[in-house]
């Protein structure tokens, strides 16, 4: 992956959009974030996108209130992150003609990615983060790393690793959190705003999702689902579910740990989460999903009683083959 192509791409541009992933966590969002404010120091124009919007947890970050729903600078270079084109949502679907026109270039951690349909790509899969990637390529840009840009990134990080607890996390993470931390970035209000301080309906949310855990293989696999009505009844936006994947993983002895999420009542999206035996991307490419192998995701275009069966099926198929490998 061409790692200079990428900087050459964002030194020469005048114009620079910076493109998050659908439904946007704080990496993709940090590392948008932190690509307009470099831009910025650089005198070009700067935007981020999001079409999903940001959500609650994350509106405190710096530079959130000026994120756009859709590319509204002249195309120039657009650079994608935390994923490829195809995963930012209605961006992809809805702004064809503006995208054509721009040079797209890719800035991704998941291991998934192969970099295709771009300009020019940078896909790092050891990198616990985005947002990491992104801490050590700013300085080869010329820029200094202020507070504003260490807090953004530092938000992605500690979403991306649950504040250091999985095992993602590397020497090099913590030794780029230790300079943000040093540049001025709160770890720990970050980690309350993103793990904590969660308001009542979220917690009724949650409850509603607890209540309906179930469990195959002897507990090994772990499953919950939110519902569109649990949504209504409890008067919760869909980023309230952000976290809950990584309590239900804490199961005992659950080794495949799956969280289904009722997009619309023919779309269910499901993130998933395994230890060390199972690969989580092996169950989610089979819905033409991706991400790593500890964590992935996809979207299932079924209601939400076949789309848990059909997940389910290949989550106990992947334990088969693990067992297999003897893993």
């Amino acid at each position: 992956m061409s790692r200079e192509a990428v900087l050459d791409a964002i030194r020469g541009a005048d114009r620079i959009t910076a493109i998050c992933h659908e439904n946007p966590d704080a990496d993709t969002l940090g590392a948008a974030l932190a690509m307009r404010f470099v831009a910025e120091k650089l005198d070009k124009q700067a935007e981020v996108v999001a079409a999903d919007g940001v959500p609650p947890f994350l509106a405190t970050l710096p530079g959130v209130s000026d994120v756009r729903r859709s590319p509204q600078l002249e195309p120039d270079v657009a650079v994608v992150f935390d994923g490829p084109l195809s995963r930012t949502g209605s961006v992809a679907r809805d702004c064809g003609r503006w995208l054509e026109r721009a040079r797209i270039v890719n800035i991704d951690h998941h291991v998934s990615n192969d970099g295709s349909g771009v300009s020019a790509a940078f896909v790092d899969a050891e990198a616990a983060a985005t947002c990491e990637m992104m801490a050590i390529l700013i300085p080869e840009l010329g820029v200094e790393i202020d507070k504003d840009i260490a807090t953004v990134l530092a938000a992605g990080i500690i979403q991306d690793t649950h504040t250091f607890s999985h095992p993602n996390a590397t020497p090099r993470t913590l030794r780029v959190m230790a300079d943000l931390v040093a540049a001025g970035a709160p770890l720990s209000t970050l980690h309350r705003a993103i793990y904590a301080d969660k308001p009542f309906s979220t917690m009724a949310l949650w409850g509603r999702m607890l209540n309906g855990i179930g469990h195959r293989r002897d507990g090994r696999i772990v499953h919950a689902a939110q519902t569109l009505a649990m949504l209504t009844e409890t008067e919760s936006d869909p980023t309230a579910t952000e976290g809950f994947v990584d309590l239900l993983a804490s199961t005992k002895n659950g080794e495949i740990t799956v969280l289904f999420k009722e997009a619309d009542p023919s779309r269910i999206r499901a993130s998933v989460r395994t230890l060390a035996r199972a690969d989580a991307v092996a169950i989610t490419s089979a819905f033409g999903g991706g991400g790593h192998a500890r964590a992935s995701g996809c979207s299932v275009e079924a209601p939400l009683a076949e789309a848990m069966r059909r997940v389910l099926d290949e989550c106990e198929r992947e334990l088969d083959r693990a067992d297999a490998r003897g893993r």
